[in-house]
């Protein structure tokens, strides 16, 4: 090999190698809070890599995984792990944006999901919480083999006065009756369908 060459060569990987120090997120997954950034806060669309976004809140699994060439996201939990807190389950953080934006609003929830192949839970169930403890309560649906939509509306209480913006939560689980079960979730969306009410 000619100097010239192996010159051009080590060049190359030192700038390869300083790049990818330079930006070392580069390939990292999405995580952190759910938000409508970039967005016209019509519809809100989690799916992809951006379902990386969300917590398991307890000792369930959550992972990424590749289905037919689509990123989907499986959730599994035991029955000990789900008491009933939606915080303590599989959840999504909403961003203060979306806080500000869905508060007082009528919100449309939908998700695509469906059981997953191995452990497949026969329902799975949604819960949207504020921050102050204030919830939809969970919200049950059947589930089979095939992925389908599922969806709810929730009336999200307007924001007191004087009130600092915080954290919604959308928790996502499949009905555990006994040992484990588990749902696979194509995408979730939250569209706010009304004009906000006044703060109260």
């Amino acid at each position: 090999m000619s100097d010239r060459i192996f010159f051009t060569v080590a060049i190359l990987v030192a700038a390869l190698m300083v790049g990818i120090a330079l930006f070392p997120g580069l390939n990292q997954l999405p995580s952190g809070p759910v938000s409508g950034g970039n967005t016209d806060y019509k519809r809100i669309e989690i799916s992809g890599t951006q379902l990386n976004r969300m917590v398991a809140g307890s000792q369930a699994l959550i992972e990424l995984q590749q289905l037919d060439g689509q990123t989907v996201l499986y959730v599994e939990a035991d029955i000990e792990e789900l008491n009933g807190d939606p915080l303590r389950s599989p959840h999504f953080v909403l961003a203060t944006d979306l806080e500000t934006v869905f508060a007082g609003r009528k919100v449309r929830i939908t998700v695509s999901a469906r059981a997953a192949d191995r452990y497949g839970a026969e329902a799975l169930q949604m819960n949207y919480a504020l921050g102050n403890s204030q919830a939809s309560g969970w919200k049950e649906f059947v589930m089979t083999k095939d992925f389908q939509e599922v969806s709810f509306e929730y009336d999200v209480p307007p924001r007191n006065k004087g009130s600092e913006p915080g954290y919604d939560y959308l928790a996502i689980v499949p009905v555990v009756p006994e040992r484990q079960r588990a749902i696979l979730i194509r995408w979730v969306t939250l569209e706010p369908l009304t004009p906000p009410r006044p703060v109260e």
